[in-house]
């Protein structure tokens, strides 16, 4: 006490002018400082990423052919702001088609074999596993905030955050997450969400409609950040189509709403002699369930598309009321496919095409509009083109720990006019299952271990251009199928 007494008692005798000048001077680093951070933040761009769940390109209607058919088109005011207005990829690939491996791959730019996470669940998936395999602390929340962007997530993060549903991953600024187990999450109301730490109950209005809800939240997350002045991300991860998500009430009677399950050569094939045993041994079961299943299912996936349309309107109309548009980077998404009846299966996970294959747009600065792209692009490019706009070379986590190397490429180079002289021409699918013995629950008639059908066995499988090849390894031995992707797209 006597010490700062007396400080207080020298300080007091300075003039009132050279006091004044004094704390002028105190303050100069910290000008600069701030002048400093006001400057990088005005150099980086915005990047909202819009994340929509098992939406494919294959096996339903939402873009051209949904006009062509004389349907009010799902998704056309996404198709008119997004899609028209940048660059379409046409083969985007998730190189483990299921939910969680997918999502941490986009994250952090890595395979499933690097993240550990190659299923939803168990040792070999799920958040939990993430956690473990240090994949929250180098993913792109950390290495985002901690350059000065504001971050936010709304939605859907990773399978089994319901474990520990008061969590927020490091990295996020914002977080309004949805925390409940399967059936809540994907039934569109009463559901719960952790709001920055505060578990939420949201009920049976209107306005609870999940994706209602969603684009709500992420209108909220772009005003504070236009008002904050930071550069911000922003993960749009909506649920919509996944199963069992109804339309919003307003869209039950929409054009899709009898409508019947589009037809493609593999729909509910019934020749699987070529195929591995384990589908051979279920394929009239499920073929069975698919049929009934199937047609209800498409009809909700579309009906729920109109309010994910509505969402991405508002998110754009949002970056031009705020005078942001022109600085960000809008990317349309999906984490996987969706077979939908093909090969008789209902689900995703499977190496077809119909669960590899992903929408992808890309909107933004210096992006020409109306133009397709031929190049495979992977999930796991997503992070490193993050990192390029960001203008991150050495991205580690929150305590400065070095990240491990991405699997991903940033895909700078292809969005422009012209393309780079080479790219890849062919990458890995893999898949670990989640059932007992390494999935022979897949392999006998689905209703003896599983209403649903929904596992199957794991696998390795590489495509390139022309061919798949693809390696079961089942209980019944491994398998192997060979495809020409040419002659035989489906």
């Amino acid at each position: 006490m006597a010490a700062n007494h007396s400080c207080t008692r020298r300080q007091s005798r300075l003039s009132p002018g050279r006091h004044l000048l004094r704390l002028l001077l105190a303050l100069v680093p910290l000008f600069a400082l701030s002048a400093a951070g006001i400057a990088t933040a005005a150099g980086k761009p915005n990047i909202v990423l819009i994340m929509a769940d098992d939406l494919d390109v294959t096996t339903s209607e939402y873009w051209e052919r949904a006009t062509r058919a004389g349907k009010d088109d799902p998704l056309k005011k996404t198709r008119a702001l997004v899609k028209d207005k940048g660059i379409t990829f046409s083969n985007a690939f998730a190189p483990n088609p299921i939910c969680c491996p997918s999502r941490a791959s986009l994250l952090t730019g890595r395979f499933g074999h690097n993240t550990g996470v190659l299923t939803n669940s168990g040792d070999w998936g799920g958040r939990d596993t993430f956690v473990t395999r240090g994949g929250e602390t180098h993913s792109l929340a950390p290495w985002l905030q901690g350059h000065g962007y504001r971050t936010g997530i709304v939605g859907k993060y990773l399978n089994g955050i319901d474990h520990t549903p008061t969590d927020i991953a490091p990295g996020w600024s914002d977080w309004y997450v949805f925390v409940d187990h399967f059936v809540n999450e994907y039934k569109g109301y009463g559901y719960n969400v952790n709001e920055n730490g505060n578990i939420v109950h949201r009920g049976w209005g209107e306005e609870d409609y999940a994706t209602d809800y969603i684009r709500a939240k992420s209108l909220e997350f772009l005003d504070r950040a236009a008002a904050g002045g930071e550069p911000f991300f922003l993960y749009v991860s909506a649920t919509a189509p996944h199963l069992p998500l109804p339309p919003a009430r307003r869209h039950l009677l929409n054009p899709y709403a009898l409508a019947p399950l589009p037809q493609r050569p593999n729909t509910h094939e019934l020749d699987l002699l070529d195929k591995p045993l384990w589908l051979q041994s279920s394929g009239v079961q499920r073929i069975v369930e698919s049929k009934l299943w199937s047609p209800i299912d498409y009809r909700l996936r579309q009906g729920s598309l109109y309010a994910l349309d509505d969402l991405v309107e508002a998110v754009v109309r949002k970056l031009e009321q705020t005078g942001k548009l022109d600085n960000t980077y809008i990317v349309f998404l999906s984490d996987n496919g969706y077979n939908l009846g093909a090969h008789g299966l209902i689900h995703k996970m499977a190496p077809y095409e119909e669960s590899i294959r992903i929408p992808w747009i890309v909107r933004g600065p210096g992006i020409p509009a109306g133009v397709t792209k031929t190049q495979n692009v992977l999930i796991t490019d997503f992070a490193p083109t993050v990192l390029e706009w960001a203008g991150i070379t050495q991205p580690t986590s929150l305590a400065g720990v070095p990240s491990p190397e991405r699997d991903g490429a940033s895909l700078v180079p292809l969005l422009g006019t012209g393309n780079p002289a080479s790219w890849r021409r062919d990458f890995t699918i893999q898949y670990r299952t989640a059932g007992f013995m390494n999935g022979v629950g897949a392999e006998i008639p689905p209703a003896v271990w599983n209403f649903t059908g929904m596992d199957i066995p794991s696998y390795l499988a590489i495509r390139e251009d022309a061919f798949k090849l693809v390696r079961w390894d089942a209980t019944l031995g491994t398998q192997w199928e060979l495809y020409d992707l040419r002659n035989d797209p489906y």
